[in-house]
């Protein structure tokens, strides 16, 4: 999501951030520990964990920085070397 589409309504004060670089600022609950969202400051955007949104219909549609991962999944989806190239990533797709 564009970093203007995302309010926080509630808890704001129990929002803690970490960033290991300047690419991702990662946000969490400090009352229980789970993960809310991460802000991606150079692109202007805000991953929104799906889980996090009460009812929301989230169905996934590609797979993004699939070459990092240890668990691959066979689900006929794309699978990003990292980003696509909109997004400025590679835009290279890998293999299932």
């Amino acid at each position: 999501m564009a970093t203007a589409a995302v309010k926080v309504t509630q808890g704001a004060e129990q929002i803690g951030s970490f960033n290991k670089t300047p690419h991702s600022l990662r946000k969490w609950c400090t009352q229980c520990g789970g993960h809310l969202f991460t802000e991606h400051p150079g692109m202007g955007l805000i991953d929104v964990y799906a889980a996090v949104i009460a009812d929301f219909p989230y169905q996934a549609g590609v797979h993004v920085h699939y070459q990092e991962t240890t668990l691959r999944v066979h689900d006929g989806l794309p699978k990003m070397k990292d980003v696509p190239a909109e997004m400025g990533g590679s835009g290279v797709t890998l293999a299932e």
